[in-house]
């Protein structure tokens, strides 16, 4: 029950170094952006600007301009092969040249459907560093990044596993119609199999639990009760629908979750949960740990 972390990882360095390998200079502009892709190009380019730019306003007294300049030229000579002359800029040459080639291979961002536009990755990192933020900010490009990328994967895995979210689907559907199904504004379902007397749990709180996960075949992908030993975790540090189940059980409750794939392991899923899989646990909240 354990939520994944989607993590945007960010190549500053890297990402900088781009700026030498691809020409031009270093003057703020406005890219015209024909469509998602491009959109996403700039954007990456703009929050790992962003981000640099910080790091370059804490330095000595020299012009940004001019300090830009001479990481450039420092990155240039590394790609030539003259590390002698700035041995600190020779490896990232080389792990310049690297990234490009696996963006080549890989697609832009790991996605093969995607393809790397250096100029629009050199502005945007340029209209990072210089502040020129019309378009979009530095949070704004994150969040549209994740988003964006967040959503192509889906529809990708929609392709392969589409299967899991229309069963899961009609599964709920039926469920709902059942008597003693409760369903949330969330879309989460769940059955009182035993009401408690104690306190609820908020989401700040860490609680002990005895539960078993199973997908709507029947197959039990996990179980506190097969290891005869209680789980104890923040209740804030679970999947959604687990989130949500808990402050709604009282010490001593047993409910049943009917949880959509959405509120659980998403478009992802585990080594052991398909993609889009709606989850059925039934948990016994024991106590209350930590407030």
């Amino acid at each position: 029950m354990k939520k994944n972390n989607i993590i945007f990882a960010t190549i500053v360095t890297l990402l900088f170094a781009l700026v030498s390998c691809i020409g031009g200079g270093s003057t703020p502009r406005l890219p015209k952006m024909a469509n998602e892709v491009d959109s996403m190009n700039y954007a990456y380019g703009l929050f790992n600007g962003s981000q640099m730019r910080m790091m370059l306003s804490q330095q000595d007294s020299d012009s940004i301009d001019f300090r830009i300049k001479k990481f450039m030229d420092g990155v240039k000579a590394g790609i030539a092969g003259t590390p002698e002359k700035n041995p600190q800029f020779s490896q990232l040459g080389n792990n310049v040249g690297g990234w490009l080639n696996q963006q080549k291979t890989i697609g832009f961002l790991g996605d093969s459907t995607l393809k790397i536009d250096y100029a629009l990755v050199k502005q945007g990192i340029i209209n990072g560093i210089k502040g020129k933020l019309d378009q979009m900010n530095a949070e704004d490009a994150q969040t549209y990044l994740e988003d964006t990328m967040q959503a192509r994967h889906e529809q990708q895995m929609l392709k392969q596993y589409g299967a899991n979210k229309e069963a899961g689907e009609k599964f709920l559907t039926e469920n709902k119609a059942k008597e003693g199904i409760k369903t949330t504004e969330s879309g989460l379902q769940y059955e009182v199999v035993k009401e408690g007397t104690g306190a609820k749990p908020t989401a700040s709180d860490v609680v002990k639990v005895h539960y078993s996960g199973k997908l709507i075949d029947g197959t039990e992908f996990d179980s506190s009760y097969e290891r005869n030993e209680p789980a104890t975790f923040g209740v804030g540090q679970v999947i959604p629908g687990w989130i949500e189940g808990l402050q709604l059980m009282t010490v001593g409750s047993r409910y049943k979750l009917y949880i959509p794939y959405n509120l659980g392991y998403g478009a992802q899923g585990t080594s052991n949960i398909p993609p889009f899989s709606t989850l059925v646990f039934e948990v016994e909240l024991l106590e209350i740990v930590k407030k």
